[in-house]
């Protein structure tokens, strides 16, 4: 079953994200917790959509995104953040069922597209969302700015 997070998913929810974000085989560098699930994903202040896939009462997967503004198409986005599925659970429609969920809210809130990144080299989610329907635009790669390089560059804001 695909649906909405509650309240009640957060725990669930906070370990699925510390296991996507320990895939390298090292611990996050800032663990998910319940809290911050519950305060960042949920109820009416969420920044983000939170679906979860449950499996025989089980939560085993999410994902989140957030509404963006694709200028290239001059239309609204939905932006797919994070994808999971617990390992065990694999392979019986879960990750299919969140891309839908995802698909038919971008839809629901005029989304021309449904946009994600995929990790250089990982084969097996390309798999998937190339049976889904999905193209590579081949000519985008991911960049951040964070921590002191994004102090610095804010600090040059005009104020």
């Amino acid at each position: 079953m695909i649906r909405e997070a509650v309240p009640a998913d957060a725990p669930a929810v906070a370990a699925l994200v510390n296991a996507i974000n320990s895939l390298d085989d090292t611990p996050p560098a800032v663990p998910m917790t319940a809290a911050v699930v519950a305060r960042d994903l949920l109820g009416p202040t969420a920044k983000a959509i939170l679906r979860v896939a449950e499996l025989d009462g089980a939560v085993l997967g999410f994902a989140t995104a957030g509404l963006v503004y694709d200028a290239q198409r001059a239309a609204w986005a939905l932006m797919l953040l994070d994808l999971y599925v617990a390992p065990e659970a694999r392979r019986r429609g879960l990750a299919r069922g969140l891309m839908a969920s995802l698909a038919a809210e971008a839809r629901a809130r005029g989304a021309a597209c449904l946009w994600w990144g995929v990790d250089e080299g990982d084969d097996e989610a390309t798999l998937f969302y190339r049976a889904i329907g999905a193209v590579s635009e081949g000519w985008s790669s991911g960049e951040i700015l964070e921590g002191a390089a994004l102090d610095a560059l804010a600090a040059e804001a005009p104020r």
